[in-house]
């Protein structure tokens, strides 16, 4: 049996689904019964993503299958509770120290508010500082403040809802 040691990248996307983890668990104190549930199932499969990044072999994309999909299941719970203030696309937010790829904004629709525009403004020039932290402390903290502008866009539709 071979011992798996996971890279720097799969150490840094497990530091990150664990902040996530962490930042759903303090949601949970000021949160609605329902969004309360929600945060914790998304604690949970965070913790499951993180997990699987120290303890699995990635896959040819780099991310280990079973962080895979619990990060698909984390993103289908932010969608059907939007009160969590999580993003759709939260897995980004982890996969990115180990693909790469751009951080991108979900735009709710072509129309934004002026409000709503302002806060997608401040997401894309946090996603550059994200992109570019020079430690992991730093992106942290910064992941703290993508997630404060998410929960602001989340409350914004909302109201917009009625």
């Amino acid at each position: 049996m071979t011992v798996f040691e996971p890279t720097e990248q799969s150490r840094t996307a497990a530091a990150r689904a664990t902040a996530l983890a962490s930042l759903a668990r303090r949601r949970t104190l000021f949160a609605s019964a329902w969004n309360g549930r929600a945060l914790h199932v998304l604690a949970d499969l965070l913790d499951t993503a993180a997990l699987s990044f120290y303890e699995e072999a990635p896959a040819a994309d780099g991310i280990p299958t079973d962080a895979d999909l619990a990060l698909a299941a984390a993103e289908v719970v932010a969608i059907q509770t939007p009160g969590t203030g999580f993003p759709a696309q939260l897995a980004q937010y982890v996969t990115h120290a180990v693909t790469g790829r751009p951080l991108v904004v979900g735009r709710e629709g072509d129309d934004l508010t002026a409000d709503d525009a302002r806060l997608v403004a401040a997401l894309e020039a946090l996603h550059g500082h994200l992109t570019a932290a020079a430690t992991e402390e730093a992106a942290q903290a910064l992941l703290e403040a993508v997630f404060a502008l998410h929960d602001k866009r989340a409350d914004l539709a909302q109201l917009a809802r009625g």
